[in-house]
């Protein structure tokens, strides 16, 4: 009898580990640093995976990990309802990003939380970013020509880019392949963030969301 309850002890022990690093390794395949390629099927089937540190609540995704792969898919708010099975939050009039099967969510993330962000661009016909500032919406057309950055974005004290990388090409769908990029970043700073996108006037249009860091 206790043999065969130490049995059902270890294999109740082995289904938990699979399940906590199931949810790892699914983001592990999709971990790129710069360009790569994916299958537009495989984009599409991943949409929904969820890692095991990441808890849902309405629009929003609280991160319980210090280390995060956060997989984000650019898209026109019609593919992204058809995707998804949701609807853009008011704001959001034409493209916008896809988290973890939800549309341009709240992300609650740990200060000082290692960020891996792996951006998929499943557009037809429009370039997309991911990039992280302190400046708060509403956004100008031309963020980029805005005083949100410092240098050649602008010498304004009122906010700066966090994070950049370049504009993604749209994905080729007659070929069956969509581009990525990936990039680190650390938020260290407890307080709210927006990851936007810095093409022409889709910041303008609700290209974005927020992000809460806390201690």
């Amino acid at each position: 009898m206790k043999k065969a309850y130490i049995i059902v002890i270890l294999i109740i022990v082995g289904f938990l580990v699979a399940y906590y690093f199931a949810g790892s390794l699914i983001y592990n395949r999709n971990v790129v640093n710069g360009y790569a390629q994916i299958s537009i099927n495989n984009a599409d089937n991943e949409i929904h995976d969820i890692p095991s540190y990441a808890r849902i609540s309405n629009n929003t995704i609280v991160f319980t990990s210090s280390n995060i792969n956060l997989v984000v898919y650019t898209m026109g708010h019609i593919r992204a309802e058809n995707l998804t099975g949701k609807f853009p939050p008011s704001y959001a009039h034409h493209d916008v990003f896809v988290i973890f099967g939800l549309i341009n969510p709240t992300l609650v993330i740990p200060a000082g939380a290692s960020i891996h962000v792996t951006v998929i661009n499943l557009d037809d016909n429009m370039l997309h970013n991911f990039v992280v500032t302190n400046v708060p919406p509403p956004y100008p057309y031309n963020v980029m020509m805005s005083n949100m950055g410092p240098g050649m974005m602008g010498s304004g004290t009122s906010g700066r880019f966090i994070t950049m990388m370049p504009l993604l090409h749209y994905a080729n769908y007659s070929a069956g392949y969509a581009y990525e990029y990936g990039y680190s970043f650390t938020l260290n700073q407890e307080g709210t963030y927006w990851y936007i996108c810095t093409y022409p006037g889709h910041a303008q249009m609700g290209m974005y969301g927020k992000i809460i860091v806390e201690g």
